[in-house]
């Protein structure tokens, strides 16, 4: 039901909402519980499956036996770790920017089901078992990760929420752990996280990096198609796919945006999505 009203709701009112919710404080379980913050569906088992399996198969070819693996932004679930290990992973590192997913084993039971696995005792023992690393500071914690270790990177709608002034560094650090000759697969969503439109581009810059946006639930950094392809470029990868779905036509006219974006191509703007693969070079 709450789902129902939400997709009623104007742009601006969530917006104010959001803001609003955002400074009271309350435990993020709580604000997952009724659906107001949400960090991704990765708890579902068929979607989590899917995404994974639709990652790998975009570059297999590439990756060794017993590859090892990092993912971007798991948001609200540790699926990876089972995912991933029962595909022959054999090193799995999650990376995320807090403490957002779930620890209670049992909202694991229907993924245990699904992969035919006999289910662990814990969390704890599910990460020891599958030999994973769950960490939550973010750039930080990319950071401390050992340079070349890592064969295979992939993200799920991830990139777009990565702050703005920390992008560049973000995808430099993913160059520096990723082994030579490894693989990446992103999925990139372009469209804003209030009413799947361009409302976003409505604001400054100074608005929107601003504190009561950039942390209250709907921030996304707002770079386009060509501004990320170039950090990738710029950092030293190959560019192997980039494929876009995009808008037959603006979903807001120019004039509302914000003149900081005037100088963006019709056809950088009518990007909606992208999927990019990317190869370190040897």
């Amino acid at each position: 039901m709450f789902t129902f009203f939400k997709s009623l709701t104007p742009w601006w009112i969530k917006i104010i909402f959001k803001v609003l919710s955002s400074r009271l404080r309350l435990p993020y379980n709580l604000w997952r519980k009724i659906g107001i913050f949400k960090h991704g569906s990765m708890l579902k088992p068929d979607y989590a499956i899917n995404v994974f399996e639709k990652h790998l198969q975009q570059c297999e070819e590439y990756l060794p036996d017993n590859f090892s693996v990092l993912e971007l932004g798991p948001g609200d679930s540790l699926s990876t770790a089972l995912i991933a290990s029962n595909q022959g992973a054999s090193k799995i590192l999650l990376v995320d920017n807090d403490d957002f997913a779930s620890r209670d084993i049992k909202n694991y039971s229907l993924l245990y089901d699904h992969l035919e696995l006999s289910s662990h005792n814990s969390i704890e023992e599910m990460l020891r078992e599958t030999n994973t690393n769950y960490y939550v500071d973010g750039l930080e914690s990319l950071k401390s990760i050992q340079s070349n270790t890592v064969d295979f990177i992939f993200s799920q709608a991830v990139l777009e929420h990565i702050y703005l002034d920390e992008f560049e560094e973000t995808i430099n650090e993913l160059f520096r752990i990723q082994k030579p000759g490894g693989i990446s697969s992103h999925r990139i969503d372009f469209k804003d996280h209030l009413a799947k439109s361009l409302n976003s581009l409505r604001f400054s810059k100074e608005l929107w990096e601003s504190a009561w946006f950039a942390r209250s639930g709907f921030y996304t950094n707002r770079l386009r198609e060509s501004q990320v392809t170039d950090y990738f470029y710029k950092a030293g990868y190959e560019i192997l796919v980039r494929e876009t779905d995009c808008w037959e036509e603006l979903p807001l006219p120019r004039a509302i945006l914000h003149f900081e974006f005037e100088d963006f191509s019709d056809e950088d703007l009518l990007i909606r999505g992208l999927n990019l693969i990317v190869k370190k070079l040897i």
